[in-house]
């Protein structure tokens, strides 16, 4: 079964990278919940995690998440993965959108995952908000 989930997640991941929206959102339970912890964002159903790939690929339409590992038990699964983005459209950040810098990101994200009847009912994105904010030169 946790072979299962890791194959779950590995085609989110698929579907983030190739820009299928509708099949990632087939991957989640109508009462799904994502919490992005670095924006102070939870985000709600399919619509929710469509919405929350949309604003990384309007920020970086060059937008790419290299999949580094899985670890499962039970119904949880946890990732690490490396993020990439040129910042050539508009961001939206907790402070508001910020406009484009040209400057190119890379961050490392883990998440947390939990799978109910082989789809994600809640998605946890942990990473470092200011390492994003230093790399576009929006701080030291």
């Amino acid at each position: 079964m946790t072979e299962n989930h890791a194959t779950v997640i590995q085609t989110l991941f698929d579907t983030f990278n190739e820009r299928e929206f509708d099949r990632a959102a087939a991957l989640v339970t109508e009462d799904f919940e994502l919490e992005d912890l670095a924006f102070g964002m939870t985000l709600r159903g399919p619509a929710g995690l469509a919405q929350w790939f949309q604003g990384f690929v309007t920020a970086g339409p060059d937008a790419k998440a290299q999949l580094l590992r899985t670890m499962t038990t039970g119904e949880w699964v946890a990732s690490e993965h490396i993020g990439r983005f040129t910042h050539t459209g508009p961001l939206v950040s907790p402070a508001g959108e910020i406009p484009p810098t040209g400057r190119s990101v890379e961050v490392r994200i883990a998440e947390v995952y939990q799978i109910k009847n082989g789809k994600i009912a809640l998605l946890r994105a942990y990473y470092d908000g200011a390492t994003i904010m230093r790399q576009l030169g929006l701080m030291l």
